[in-house]
């Protein structure tokens, strides 16, 4: 298993672009029948940070079914916003917003999931969190100590709910 990668987006290779963004339009396009612009320009924002494991270039179907081209799709990958970048109703002041969670749909229930909230929760110490989760995810989400901020919400057609992460005071 690779490192988690966190890379601006000026940072990335034109084949981790492809790969991501591959990913990002099989789940939350075609998988997920939404229709919305996936390409909203905040991907490339300079505080920006692209989450991701590499793939291991399987061989990959198009939509009818005929072999494709060698998939360079992440078996994980989150987009992380800078901090106090306003994504919608899980916004708190001073907080990095986590959104596009998604796993490669082939190694679903491999851990890849959760291996990635881990490491980005991790990535982030001493910082807030928020994200706007699909509400089946809720209890998902409350294992790495996020919780509800604000009433659930309708996008493209799948019910969220907001949820934040305060930041969590060392032990000593």
């Amino acid at each position: 298993m690779s490192d988690l990668v966190l890379k601006r987006f000026s940072e990335l290779t034109t084949r981790e672009l492809y790969g991501l963004l591959q990913l990002r339009s099989q789940v939350f396009v075609v998988e997920q029948d939404c229709v919305f612009l996936d390409l909203d320009g905040v991907d490339t924002l300079e505080g920006t940070l692209h989450a991701f494991y590499p793939g291991e270039g399987r061989i990959m179907a198009d939509t009818h079914g005929e072999q494709g081209g060698r998939s360079l799709m992440p078996a994980a990958y989150a987009r992380v916003l800078p901090a106090d970048f306003t994504d919608g109703p899980a916004a708190e002041p001073g907080a990095r917003s986590i959104g596009r969670v998604v796993t490669d749909p082939d190694l679903r229930g491999g851990g890849w999931g959760r291996r990635l909230l881990t490491d980005l929760v991790a990535a982030f110490p001493g910082e807030p969190l928020t994200l706007n989760a699909q509400s089946h995810l809720e209890g998902f989400y409350a294992g790495f100590g996020f919780s509800p901020n604000g009433p659930r919400f309708d996008e493209d057609g799948i019910e969220h709910t907001p949820m934040s992460r305060p930041i969590v005071a060392e032990v000593r």
